[in-house]
């Protein structure tokens, strides 16, 4: 029984749905948005429709810009993209400022904490 638990333990860890995974996780998000200059603001999308499926699917249509690495777009139908270099984000904005993502048109605009202050 003992190797049983490890296992699943470990299993747990690995997909960060353990105590411990969340907290690593929680530490990792937020490491990664204290570099503006590559994170891109989102907006224009409908509330409450937040889904793992449509960020992949948002990141894919934001790949037209440059390597973007992960979407994450809350409840309220906004959030943030983050891209490899301060560069891509300006194609981002510059190219898919207005495009139409899902059947509506997203913003995609500099990522500023100011606005929250």
């Amino acid at each position: 029984k003992g190797k049983g638990w490890g296992k699943a333990w470990g299993i747990q860890n690995l997909f960060g749905k353990g105590f411990g995974g969340d907290f690593g996780k929680g530490k990792g998000k937020g490491k990664r948005k204290t570099d503006p200059e590559k994170t891109a603001w989102i907006g224009g999308l409908p509330e409450n429709e937040a889904s793992v499926e449509r960020n992949k699917a948002l990141v894919e249509h934001l790949k037209q810009a440059g390597e973007c690495k992960f979407v994450k777009i809350g409840k309220t139908g906004t959030g943030c993209a983050a891209f490899t270099t301060a560069d891509e984000v300006a194609t981002a904005i510059a190219t898919l400022n207005g495009s139409v993502f899902q059947g509506v048109a997203i913003q995609v605009d500099v990522w500023t904490k100011k606005e929250e202050a």
